[in-house]
């Protein structure tokens, strides 16, 4: 318990990172949805077509006509600069067309480096389109149709898009989440692989006598140092998964006593994941290499941010060995789609299972490490 004060690498991974990175997070992601996203406009039609879909898509929230370019290459050049995030292109023969009973097209070109300013673009567009098609339909028709004929004539088949479990759509309340459950596991990892580090190399600048450990002194140095973590982490837990999407506006619907039933051994098998992971560790720099980079890949593996379907069957099984994979899930479920801990009992399950599994792994790396 010294160290989380006395070493500075514990305090910053296990005290301070804990209640600082996750605040950090949600208020860069507090808007939630991108708005304003700078557009250029390449229009060769110059109708009063043209003008009123340029009108209609500047006057939605998510896009703003920045610039008018006299080409294609022209709007290319402004978006290698990053002077616009996207082109809409009308050819010359829009009014035409449309007029003359054609199809036609208006083209829109994005920067896909960011997939939620390529959303952005890209439904603008497409809202603003499915009005206009909306409007010419109602004009081509006979003069003696009532409103209820226009409305059924112009869309015979209407869809009512209702979001569930994220009201807002927006990128903060789908990823934060995932990250509060993440922010857990890997500051454990690192505060517990410091802490082994550090221990090994005190023990090489000093002289261990090398004495057989008593029975069972695995089991209780792997249950001491356990507990002084989980002591800390239970504190971090409440913090993380009730707090701070509270703080945020966030959706949190869950019942405390669901969240108790699933942070408990998800903590457990967090701790003896980490402990089992110290024999890897031999030097105290060694956890940043091991661990940090494994952030996103281990996002990955939940099955939130990419569908579980989707990822091959190796590393579905791989995942099945990290903690993080199943208190994602059932955390998202409980926090967001009101289910109950009956609910993800698989969940609930393999949490247990690693758990357990761990905490005999660490028990053996503790026994052969021999005491320092």
């Amino acid at each position: 318990m010294k160290n989380f004060v006395h070493d500075e690498g514990i305090f910053l991974f296990c005290l301070l990172m804990p209640a600082v990175y996750p605040l950090l997070y949600a208020w860069i992601y507090n808007n939630e949805v991108l708005r304003e996203v700078p557009v250029a406009i390449v229009d060769d039609s110059r109708s009063a077509l043209s003008r009123e879909f340029i009108h209609k898509v500047d006057a939605t929230p998510d896009v703003r006509v920045a610039s008018y370019a006299t080409s294609l290459d022209d709007a290319r050049r402004m978006i290698e600069a990053q002077e616009v995030r996207g082109v809409y292109y009308i050819p010359a023969d829009l009014a035409g067309s449309v007029y003359g009973a054609r199809r036609t097209f208006i083209s829109v070109y994005t920067d896909m480096a960011m997939t939620l300013q390529y959303k952005a673009i890209y439904m603008a567009a497409n809202g603003v389109v499915t009005q206009m098609n909306k409007d010419i339909r109602i004009s081509r028709m006979t003069k003696l149709t009532t409103q209820r004929d226009e409305d059924v004539s112009s869309a015979p088949l209407k869809f009512e898009e209702v979001p569930i479990f994220n009201p807002s759509g927006g990128y903060g309340g789908f990823i934060l989440p995932c990250v509060l459950m993440l922010v857990l596991q890997q500051t454990l990892l690192l505060g517990i692989g410091l802490s082994e580090g550090t221990r090994r190399e005190r023990r090489r600048l000093i002289t261990v006598a090398r004495t057989i450990p008593s029975k069972g002194y695995g089991l209780r140095l792997a249950f001491g140092k356990g507990l002084a973590y989980f002591m800390v982490y239970s504190v971090w837990a409440a913090y993380l998964s009730l707090a701070v999407p509270r703080m945020f506006g966030l959706v949190m619907i869950a019942q405390w006593r669901d969240l108790v039933a699933v942070m408990f051994p998800y903590l457990l098998a967090c701790i003896g994941f980490g402990l089992t992971l110290s024999w890897l560790v031999r030097y105290r720099e060694n956890v940043l290499l091991l661990v940090v980079f494994t952030s996103v890949p281990f996002l990955l593996l939940t099955g939130i941010s990419w569908p579980l379907s989707s990822i091959p069957a190796f590393w579905q099984g791989f995942g099945a060995l990290i903690p993080s994979t199943y208190a994602v899930r059932a955390y998202v479920r409980i926090a967001t789609m009101g289910a109950t801990a009956a609910d993800v009992m698989p969940e609930f399950t393999a949490l247990w299972i690693q758990a357990a599994a761990y905490f005999v792994a660490a028990s053996i790396v503790m026994y052969r490490t021999r005491k320092g």
